[in-house]
């Protein structure tokens, strides 16, 4: 088992994490069989292939580069909705002319661009404001933790996907953790709506194992709980594994499902607790 990390990363640490889990993806991509590159993943609408095409588009986004004006027949994709999933969409439509090997060629050539860019920023720290996914400028660490999430969320959907589990408590397994644990304030307020003077504890065991805890303030605002503050029983309670916690975060299982929610137990308050699994999901 493997205690989360520290709460803070410094910049050199969310660099590597990023960067080994983009390796990871491509050297994935290169060695599956043609037949497990269109094997479809948990992630709607796309194959093992079409998640690495996806981060190709995202890097490539970041990194300035845009891709040629591209017209999607959305009769093909009835899972897209939204102007971001027709943005991501076209992103991997683009792509899909590209052979296993020149997609994960076009992917490992951004990860070197992407490095080169920012270790060519003025006064580089975790501080700099660089582009972000929505074309304005984030911080550098806000970026870092959201596509460490992201590749780390999709090299599982890959695993998954053609039967070889792995990298569940590497550098960007444990970023990932530390986002959808950071999240529990915000699923408690905002996605389970839950009423002032609720409680919520999240206690994840595996090869990444942590508890946290979450309330609900007079102004209807999530907060953390210290362990100091924390009440004997909470509200509702949330025991699962790690694997099943991310998987849940991303929004892959169904929640209706009794194996399911027989790996992922939640007690408490009747009304609130029939919701948690599904506010879990905090990926677009």
């Amino acid at each position: 088992m493997t205690t989360m990390a520290a709460d803070t990363y410094d910049l050199r640490a969310l660099l590597d994490g990023w960067e080994q889990t983009l390796r990871a993806v491509s050297m994935l991509g290169r060695v599956v069989t043609p037949a497990q590159w269109e094997t479809p993943t948990e992630c709607p609408g796309w194959t093992v292939g079409d998640v690495v095409r996806h981060l190709c588009w995202t890097e490539a986004f970041v990194a300035g580069r845009r891709d040629p004006e591209h017209e999607v027949d959305w009769s093909r994709f009835p899972h897209v909705g939204g102007d971001f999933s027709r943005m991501t969409e076209t992103g991997v439509d683009v792509r899909r002319h590209l052979s296993q090997a020149d997609a994960c060629n076009e992917l490992d050539l951004l990860i070197d661009l992407r490095l080169a860019q920012v270790m060519a920023l003025d006064d580089l720290s975790l501080e700099s404001e660089v582009m972000g996914l929505f074309g304005s400028m984030v911080p550098l660490e806000r970026l870092l933790r959201i596509r460490i999430f992201d590749s780390w969320t999709h090299l599982q959907d890959m695993r998954r996907a053609v039967g070889h589990p792995g990298d569940l408590a590497t550098p960007g397994a444990q970023v990932s953790a530390q986002q959808m644990a950071r999240s529990t304030s915000f699923v408690l307020a905002r996605n389970l709506e839950a009423p002032a003077g609720t409680t919520f504890r999240v206690s994840v065991t595996g090869p990444i194992a942590f508890e946290r805890w979450a309330g609900i303030d007079d102004d209807l605002r999530g907060t953390d709980i210290d362990a100091v503050s924390r009440p004997e029983t909470p509200t509702i309670a949330l025991d699962t594994d790690w694997e099943t916690y991310a998987r849940l975060g991303a929004g892959r299982l169904d929640v209706t499902s009794a194996e399911v929610q027989d790996r992922a137990r939640v007690t408490g308050d009747p009304a609130l607790a029939s919701r948690v699994l599904e506010a879990l999901a905090i990926t677009p």
